[in-house]
């Protein structure tokens, strides 16, 4: 299974529409977004999305999702969040996962440590990391779609049947 790992979009419509794009014509299986889609219309662009994509896009909310009522109403047709908006467990492709916009260091090592998650995600520093511990753990932040503070707009591609992931730079 391919998961897209998008996060820190901040409304910017380019390249939230050229991410959508790759991840189409990769055939992704599933999206999750680790947080600050920002505002409620960018619904719009993430329907652009494949219909099966779209089944399949999972998500958390970040410290700038501010009108979190209706970003829920709008994208909670095709984006599940979890009560609390803050966390995501889920299994997809076999492996188990846990999401989360901005978890402390100490919770990342921790839970990769644990051996109870296959891959942990993260967003809100807008940097890169992509990592694979030594108990096959994959830890990855995404970076930043949006790309207004490091002046690179990324995302990643895991593959979890090889438990590798692969980041796209837009």
């Amino acid at each position: 299974m391919k998961i897209a790992v998008i996060s820190d979009s901040h409304d910017h419509k380019i390249n939230i529409l050229k991410a959508i794009s790759i991840i189409n014509e990769r055939n992704v299986d599933a999206l999750i977004h680790c947080g600050d889609y920002v505002a409620p219309f960018v619904r719009r662009w993430f329907n652009e999305l494949n219909d099966s994509i779209k089944k399949n896009f999972l998500g958390v909310f970040g410290n700038n999702d501010g009108e979190r009522l209706f970003l829920k109403e709008n994208l909670g047709q095709i984006c599940e969040f979890p009560q609390n908006g803050n966390e995501l467990i889920l299994e997809l492709g076999g492996k188990r996962i846990f999401a989360s916009h901005m978890p402390r260091e100490q919770t990342i090592e921790a839970l990769g440590n644990s051996g109870n998650f296959d891959i942990i995600l993260s967003g809100h520093t807008h940097f890169l990391s992509n990592k694979k511990l030594d108990n096959g753990t994959l830890v990855i932040n995404p970076g930043e779609i949006c790309g207004y503070i490091t002046g690179k707009a990324t995302f990643a591609i895991v593959d979890t049947e090889r438990m590798e992931s692969e980041i796209i730079e837009l």
